[in-house]
């Protein structure tokens, strides 16, 4: 399994993915995915985690605000997707909900896999989770037009357990379910009580702050923006971190975390 990037500890144990609806690891059917639903769905819930690590970036003159980033599945159910490429280059997806008494359904979904050829070279679903910027003025309300991150997608795999009581000890769906450029079958997976983590040294993982002037800032992280998964709820989808941006006598820019918002529950 790919890391993405130092500091964050992969879960141990063997990792086994269900990278067919029919296959799994030991080459038995997999049930859960392939077998007629019974009973009621059992939903994933996305709750991402407030943006981390914040600091400042000078690349050539441009100065941007960098960040990791988590997404843990805080539902019954895994996030299971697999999506399936036609002769003519398009991509179905479709999200999979395994049942409570056996066997799984299967909607379709408006997701959008698109290739990360940016050092990843895998697949990635887009707008997965968004970020956007906004000034905060002395109320501490936000003011102006927001900025956005320019990510190119997220390849969804279990990265690392978080320290919820939820879903299995060990990964089920690993990095190599993102596939490759010729790939044309995909799954993407994250188990209930695990992280799908981003490194701030990650391509996208960074907003301009350019042309903006010191003061207060706050930035949302947003699971699922465009309701394109069906999931528990989306109460839970948005946190956010505040900072203050300041350039010193020198010219250089730093940003400082003066607050935080909901964590994963």
């Amino acid at each position: 399994m790919g890391a993405r990037g130092k500091g964050h500890a992969v879960g141990s144990g063997v990792l086994c993915a269900a990278f067919l609806l029919v296959s799994a690891c030991g080459g038995g059917a997999d049930a859960r995915w392939s077998e007629e639903p019974a009973g009621q769905a059992l939903l994933p819930d996305f709750a991402p985690a407030p943006p981390e690590d914040i600091h400042t970036k000078l690349s050539g003159d441009s100065w941007a605000v960098e960040f990791s980033s988590a997404l843990v599945n805080v539902g019954e159910g895994d996030f299971h997707a697999t999506a399936d490429q036609g002769l003519d280059g398009t991509w179905t997806m479709t999200q999979d909900f395994e049942h409570a008494d056996g066997g799984a359904s299967h909607e379709p979904s408006d997701a959008e896999p698109v290739w990360g050829g940016d050092g990843h070279e895998h697949w990635h679903v887009k707008r997965y989770v968004t970020y956007h910027l906004y000034a905060l003025d002395e109320d501490g309300a936000e003011t102006g037009e927001p900025r956005t991150d320019h990510k190119v997608g997220f390849c969804i795999y279990d990265f690392e357990r978080s320290d919820l009581d939820l879903g299995p000890d060990d990964a089920v769906y690993e990095r190599k379910g993102c596939g490759s450029e010729d790939s044309t079958h995909l799954v993407m997976g994250l188990s209930p009580g695990w992280v799908d983590y981003y490194h701030w040294n990650l391509p996208g993982q960074s907003i301009p702050v350019d042309g903006l002037s010191d003061g207060d800032y706050r930035i949302y992280a947003v699971a699922d923006e465009e309701g394109v998964f069906q999931e528990e709820t989306t109460d839970n989808n948005r946190t956010w971190v505040d900072f203050t941006l300041s350039t010193d006598t020198a010219g250089v820019r730093s940003a400082l975390v003066s607050d935080v918002g909901p964590q994963p529950a």
